[in-house]
């Protein structure tokens, strides 16, 4: 076999792989995308047709990168010409003087991002989908959040890459890759490609592709259910926000009804790890997990709370501090690292595919990407 060679190779099309392709081959370099499964497959963290994108983090750092994100997503919809960010509004809804909403809104006054605190009458008033406890709960208000059309986002990555010259490879396992080389050589079972630089996304098979850095990632198997409201007027992107509920030891996250396939619904971090291979993992919702779901929702949105229409599983790669990993090999200054995404990365997706592809030209990225180096787990 005759390696065929590229200015850089990104293995792994989800969000974040997608959105490196696309900078990269916008920023004029030859480009590979290596794709195992084929675009839009259900086997990781990138599927489904919702994710959520809001500036209320109580990190102030990710507040911050927010703000870029949003920037991304907004040029690339400019670019692409497709409708990727609705805009819903947030809110996050928890026990009067929870520890998160001061926080959160403590992150928000300090980026300039403004937010309201309304008690059960204001929410009586303006979002009379929810209930909630008089005097124990409150609603902290955000107008920016709402959701990326997930699947879209991806292809129009993925499309735009295209479009601006790079090679597409789907359904592509790799046997090897060698990273010692000046120019990295990625083995396939029906090739073999070189790159002057690599970027690798891929998700819950990191530490698989990457066994030599002995990374601390947990992989978890998540689920999210989607229910036809009783009411589906009040539960359109036009009339409901995106919303997180701390109200429980375990938190809540929801999506309006889009594209008619129901409000969404999961439990964040509820997932556990699994004790069997990524490849056998079960895809099948658990019906105990789905009625915890819908007990939820009958509380908080009763409205909500019709038939379930389908539930979907999908796998977290969780760090220990829920911080990503974006950087360098610490051994191969020509490879750059995403992964441990935590199950909050999409909304960045776009972002992090920017500073990915300016770690792999330059060695280094105009953003604060501190938080998110391999050595903070050796300090």
């Amino acid at each position: 076999m005759t390696d065929q060679m590229f200015d850089a190779i990104v293995i792994g099309a989800g969000c974040m792989g997608s959105a490196a392709a696309y900078y990269l081959s916008k920023a004029g370099a030859k480009t590979l995308v290596i794709e195992r499964f084929s675009r839009g497959h259900t086997f990781g963290s990138s599927h489904g047709n919702t994710r959520i994108i809001r500036l209320v983090y109580d990190k102030p750092f990710y507040t911050e990168l927010m703000k870029s994100s949003y920037a991304c997503w907004r040029d690339l919809e400019r670019e692409s010409g497709r409708k990727l960010l609705f805009t819903t509004g947030s809110v996050t809804v928890a026990p009067v003087g929870h520890e998160y909403v001061i926080n959160t809104r403590a992150s928000l006054d300090a980026a300039g991002v403004e937010s309201e605190l309304l008690d059960k009458q204001e929410m009586a008033s303006r979002l009379p989908q929810f209930r909630i406890e008089p005097h124990t709960m409150i609603a902290l208000w955000q107008k920016d959040g709402g959701f990326l059309h997930a699947s879209e986002c991806i292809s129009a990555h993925l499309d735009m890459a295209k479009n601006q010259g790079a090679e597409i490879r789907e359904n592509t396992e790799i046997m090897t890759v060698d990273w010692k080389a000046s120019s990295s050589v990625v083995v396939c079972k029906d090739n073999r490609y070189e790159g002057k630089k690599v970027v690798t996304a891929v998700g819950p098979w990191t530490k698989q592709l990457l066994p030599d850095l002995d990374l601390p990632l947990t992989v978890t198997r998540q689920q999210v259910v989607y229910f036809t409201p009783k009411d589906k007027a009040g539960f359109l992107p036009s009339q409901f926000p995106v919303f997180i509920d701390v109200t429980r030891p375990t938190s809540f996250y929801g999506v309006p009804d889009f594209e008619e396939k129901g409000v969404k619904v999961g439990v964040d971090g509820h997932g556990k790890d699994f004790e069997t291979t990524l490849d056998s993992c079960s895809r099948t919702p658990d019906s105990p997990y789905v009625d915890f779901v819908h007990d939820f929702v009958a509380e908080r949105m009763p409205d909500a709370a019709g038939e379930v229409s389908h539930a979907e599983v999908c796998l977290y790669t969780e760090t220990p501090d829920k911080d990503f990993i974006i950087d360098l090999h610490p051994n191969c200054e020509n490879l750059a690292i995403a992964g441990g995404f935590s199950g909050h990365g999409f909304k960045f997706g776009s972002l992090v595919g920017k500073v990915l592809s300016e770690l792999a030209l330059t060695g280094r990225s105009h953003y604060d990407i501190s938080q998110f180096r391999l050595d903070r787990f050796s300090e």
